[in-house]
């Protein structure tokens, strides 16, 4: 069985594309930050028993849907503390990080390219950097005080 590992971001974050292998649970083996790794996605307990692509994917929506809420909310945060120069500068940061994202997920998702894991890796990519960038604002939110 070959394994396939590919970077994801100058953070060090990785996906392992375990193609053959991937089993119960990738929707649940990126935790959210501050949840524990394996929990499952999204506080639903379901998603501890996902088996099924169609399921995890369900699992990983609702993880990135979660993490983008909390990414607009840290944003919206750290927004506020800044003059009209900071805002339009972060407003420029946030598109390109967007860009980014998106990019990013569709070269990960590459790995399974036409089948049916490609959007699962594609969403899981995106909760994870939605994830990241959202622990990122926070943080400049909190530096700023």
């Amino acid at each position: 069985m070959q394994r396939l590992h590919r970077q994801v971001s100058p953070a060090g974050l990785r996906l392992p594309a375990l193609l053959p292998a991937l089993g119960v649970g990738l929707a649940c083996v990126f935790g959210a930050p501050g949840q524990a790794l394996g929990q499952p996605a999204a506080g639903s307990a379901a998603c501890a028993d996902a088996q099924s692509t169609t399921a995890m994917r369900r699992c990983e929506t609702d993880r990135l849907k979660h993490a983008e809420a909390g990414m607009d909310a840290a944003y919206r945060a750290l927004e506020s503390k800044l003059d009209a120069r900071g805002q339009a500068k972060l407003g420029a940061a946030q598109e390109a990080w967007r860009r980014y994202r998106a990019a990013e997920a569709e070269y990960q998702a590459d790995a399974a390219r036409g089948g049916t894991l490609a959007p699962l890796i594609a969403t899981s990519v995106q909760a994870d950097l939605t994830e990241a960038r959202r622990k990122e604002l926070e943080r400049a939110a909190r530096e700023l005080k």
